[in-house]
C-alpha cells in the first residue's frame, strides 16, 4: 500500500505563518525518510488558519529540502482562479528545477471566500463552467500538443493530477488522460461509481499510459484510542468552524475543543464530517485504510490532518509508516526513523 500526505500548513496556538511553512518542511524532510510516495500541499486564499497560498513556491521550497526519493506537487492549484498557461509555466520550470519529482494537481475550487477570490481574479471571469476547457488547455501546454507549449519543456514534466469528488470531475481527468485523485474527505463513501467512471473512460495521453487513482481523506491517529479521539475533536472543531464560517485564525487546542459545548444541530455536523475521517490507533487507522483502499481499487491513499501540535502530528505518520512497513522504516536506515 503506498501513502501519500496532504499538508495544510495549519497555524496553531501560540505559532506563526512562518512556524508552519517551516513545520511542512521539516515533515515533509520525515515522510521522505519514512517512505511516504508523494507530498502535495493545498492552496487556500484568504485563510488565518492556513498558511499555504502559493503552492508554487512552498513545492519549490519542499523540493529543495528534500532529496529526490519522494515526489512533490500541489494538491491542487485551484484553476479556476488562474491562467492555465502561467500555471502551466511554473510547473515546467519547477520540473526543469526537479526532474522527476513534480505532481501538478489541479482543482475547480476558488480556494477562498468570495473577497479573496475577487481579488485574485482581479475583474477576470472565474466561471466554473470554463473548467473543462481549462483543464484540457493546460494538458496541452504541458504536453506540446497545442497551438502554444509552456516553456521550458523538460524531458520529465510535470505529471498531471485533477482533483475530484464527482462523475463530472472523474470525467474530466480520464477525457485528458490525467492521474485522479479522488476526495473521499468531499463526499464521503459515494464515490466508487465515479473512480469506477474513470478507469472505464479514461484516454491514454501516450502510448502506455493508464489510469491511476489517488483516494484522499482525512486521517486522525493516535499512540492510543483515547489520544486519537482527543485530537478528532480538534479536527472535528476545525470543520465545524470552516462550515459555519466562524473564522478562527488558529488551530484550535486540545483543551479548546474539549471545552466546547455543541447544539445538537452543531453535533449532527460533526457526526457527518466524521464519516469523511478516519480516527483510531495504528492498528485501528490501518485497518479502516485497507478497507477503503479495497472499496475504491485505489492505487495509493493521500491522507491530510489537522493537528493542534506539530510533534503528535509528526508522530501520527510515523506511526502510519511504521504501521504500513513503509520503506523508509522497513529499510534499516537508523535515521529513517527520527
Amino acid at each position: 500500500m503506498r501513502l501519500s500526505i496532504l499538508d495544510y500548513s495549519e497555524i496553531r496556538a501560540g505559532g506563526s505563518p512562518e512556524t508552519a511553512l517551516a513545520e511542512s518542511v521539516r515533515l515533509a524532510q520525515a515522510a521522505e525518510r519514512w517512505g511516504y510516495t508523494r507530498y502535495w500541499v493545498s492552496e487556500h486564499h484568504g485563510n488565518r488558519v492556513l498558511a499555504g497560498s502559493a503552492p508554487e513556491i512552498l513545492v519549490s521550497a519542499l523540493a529543495a529540502a528534500t532529496g529526490g526519493r519522494m515526489r512533490v506537487g500541489s494538491g491542487g492549484v485551484m484553476l479556476p482562479m488562474h491562467s492555465p498557461f502561467k500555471v502551466a509555466e511554473s510547473f515546467s520550470v519547477l520540473s526543469a528545477l526537479y526532474p522527476g519529482r513534480i505532481d501538478l494537481g489541479v482543482g475547480r475550487s476558488t480556494g477562498g471566500a468570495a473577497p479573496a477570490s475577487k481579488a485574485l481574479l482581479d475583474g477576470r471571469s472565474g466561471s466554473f463552467r470554463l473548467y473543462p476547457r481549462q483543464a484540457e488547455r493546460l494538458a496541452a501546454y504541458i504536453r506540446g500538443t497545442g497551438d502554444v507549449r509552456a516553456l521550458p519543456a523538460p524531458a520529465d514534466g510535470p505529471a498531471l493530477w485533477l482533483l475530484g469528488s464527482s462523475e463530472d470531475g472523474a470525467g474530466i481527468a480520464a477525457a485528458n488522460g490525467m492521474g485522479l485523485a479522488y476526495g473521499h474527505f468531499v463526499r464521503g463513501r459515494t464515490g466508487r461509481e465515479a473512480v469506477r467512471a474513470y478507469r472505464e473512460r479514461f484516454a491514454p495521453a501516450r502510448p502506455g499510459d493508464r489510469p491511476a487513482v489517488i483516494v484522499s481523506l482525512f486521517a486522525v491517529c493516535g499512540r492510543d484510542e483515547a489520544q486519537a479521539e482527543k485530537l478528532a475533536r480538534v479536527f472535528d472543531d476545525y470543520l465545524l468552524d470552516i462550515a459555519e464560517d466562524r473564522k478562527l485564525d488558529r488551530v484550535p487546542t486540545i483543551g479548546e475543543a474539549e471545552s466546547r459545548s455543541y447544539t445538537e444541530r452543531r453535533l449532527e455536523a460533526i457526526a457527518a464530517g466524521r464519516a469523511r475521517m478516519v480516527v483510531g490507533d495504528p492498528a485501528s487507522v490501518r485497518r479502516q485504510l485497507i478497507r477503503l483502499a479495497d472499496l475504491y481499487e485505489a492505487d495509493e491513499l493521500m491522507l491530510a490532518t489537522v493537528s493542534p501540535d506539530f510533534e503528535l502530528k509528526l508522530e501520527m505518520y510515523r506511526l502510519l509508516a511504521e504501521a504500513f512497513r513503509l520503506p523508509g522504516l522497513a529499510s534499516g536506515d537508523p535515521a529513517a526513523g527520527t
